[in-house]
């Protein structure tokens, strides 16, 4: 069965920075969409092996190999919410071939209310070469009792090496319709739709319209 994404996508480059805003209409509540969220933050806390069974679908190595040319493997992580603070281990491939290993990414996670609109920020830091700056905020704000619109704005700023690899047309092809797609995953998740490796496998092997 073919499901109809309503999104808008926009990604722009100016001065290295990688700016991505994306949203999609979710046909479930804002208290539907906030039971997936946080369960996502409950698994992240106490079972990331279900963290990404549950909610990374799709995301991992793809058929077409230029959706390879960079992307992470994620190992294990750590989430403190009394201090807002996350970890990530991961692994970074380029052209499916190890690149950096046990890379740790540290960030600040500030989770808010803007009236009817939630709000979570995210702030990585990292002291290596692969990222300068990097940050992004996800939002779920109602549209009526019954549907939502969820949301997501994220920069990122790579290194100078990975600069000169990370062409816009390679963000395109590596990172852009992954971030569209965890989006997706949530919403879809909000909706009562199982959306993992299986589901993601079929969706993609069907015919573009």
């Amino acid at each position: 069965m073919l499901f109809a994404f309503l999104f808008s996508v926009l990604t722009t480059l100016s001065d290295g920075m990688f700016h991505t805003s994306y949203e999609t209409n979710v046909g479930a509540s804002t208290e539907e969409c906030n039971v997936v969220i946080d369960s996502m933050i409950y698994y992240l806390q106490n079972d990331p092996k279900m963290l990404s069974e549950k909610f990374f679908g799709g995301l991992g190595k793809q058929e077409e190999s230029n959706k390879n040319a960079f992307y992470l493997i994620w190992k294990e992580s750590e989430y403190l919410p009394d201090k807002q603070y996350g970890k990530l281990v991961l692994d970074v491939l380029v052209n499916e071939k190890p690149f950096l290993e046990d890379l740790v990414i540290e960030s600040q996670v500030t989770d808010t209310m803007s009236g009817t609109q939630r709000d979570i920020r995210v702030d990585i830091y990292y002291s290596g070469s692969m990222l300068k700056e990097a940050y992004g905020t996800f939002h779920i704000l109602p549209t009526s009792e019954t549907t939502a619109k969820m949301g997501m704005d994220v920069h990122v700023k790579f290194g100078w090496f990975f600069r000169i690899f990370i062409t816009r047309k390679v963000y395109s092809e590596t990172i852009d319709w992954r971030l569209m797609r965890f989006v997706t995953n949530l919403k879809l998740r909000s909706e009562g739709i199982v959306a993992d490796d299986a589901y993601w496998s079929a969706v993609d092997k069907q015919p573009s319209l």
